[in-house]
């Protein structure tokens, strides 16, 4: 193993080109690693991203997969440059960091500690199992936003959160269809069993559903509000699922969840498209 590496080993690359390859990263090929401090990762980070803070990385190098190419980024691209340096020369190959840091970052990010959200075994999970959660977590929004209908005083507003819980439903069926189509119909409950049950504690991101109806504003009475929940609960989920990848260890699981990632992507981009329609006619 070398001791060194020369900065021009290193590639760098603007907030846009990282953008662009996160989007195209359709098999999980990237690894994304914030290496700023806890409370700056707290106060916001780049969806998808792990936490590895500078002065841990090294002693930390074995949670980092050999075999994918790493995008180092920190607040202003000093650290992550000094990170990628420290990861080429421990061995790792095709390293980049983003110029400019997350400074430069015009695109999404979201705040505070990911929540744990509903265990899965890393070492024995398997295609079924992250069916079965995917379908849990599509039917855990579900249940939000029409807990969150339920809550809110205006009715635009409930219709929007009505919306927003079929949505839910239509891509909870689609992924129930395709788990079968993989699985053999008798290998899962229902769909009908799977809407009827009333014990998903968790959403789309691993978020608690109760403690985030207790924080929703019940005099809410803005369409965008609901919208920005929704954006919120995307990414949230998006950054799960990259997360979750990371652990699990069966290649076919992993793929899947690479899959439901891109999936709630596309979900944030068709939010997005709605925002922006949204502030038109505003």
């Amino acid at each position: 193993m070398k001791m060194t590496c020369a900065v021009d080993e290193i590639t760098s690359l603007t907030a846009g080109e990282v953008k662009a390859v996160l989007d195209r990263d359709k098999a999980g090929q990237y690894l994304l690693v914030d290496v700023r401090q806890p409370e700056e990762y707290e106060s916001g980070h780049i969806p998808g991203a792990i936490h590895i803070p500078l002065g841990e990385l090294e002693a930390r190098q074995a949670e980092l997969d050999r075999n994918k190419k790493i995008i180092t980024y920190c607040r202003s691209g000093h650290r992550s440059m000094a990170a990628a340096i420290m990861l080429c020369g421990l061995g790792f190959k095709g390293v980049h960091h983003l110029k400019g840091g997350i400074l430069a970052w015009t695109f999404e990010t979201i705040t505070g500690i990911p929540e744990r959200g509903p265990v899965v075994s890393k070492e024995s999970a398997d295609v079924r199992d992250i069916f079965m959660l995917a379908i849990k977590l599509e039917k855990g929004s579900r249940d939000f936003y029409i807990g969150a209908g339920n809550k809110v005083k205006h009715s635009n507003l409930q219709e929007t959160f009505q919306f927003l819980a079929d949505a839910e439903e239509r891509h909870m069926r689609r992924l129930h269809e395709r788990a079968e189509s993989v699985l053999g119909e008798s290998d899962l409950p229902s769909i009908d069993r799977f809407i009827g049950d009333p014990g998903v504690e968790y959403m789309e991101g691993g978020i608690e559903i109760n403690p985030a109806l207790a924080r929703l504003d019940e005099n809410i009475s803005d369409d965008m509000e609901a919208l920005e929940i929704a954006l919120k609960n995307e990414f949230m989920s998006f950054d799960f699922y990259k997360r979750l990848a990371i652990l699990v260890e069966n290649p076919d699981a992993r793929d899947l969840i690479h899959e439901l990632a891109r999936d709630e992507r596309n979900h944030a981009n068709a939010l997005l498209r709605r925002v922006a329609e949204t502030t038109r006619k505003g």
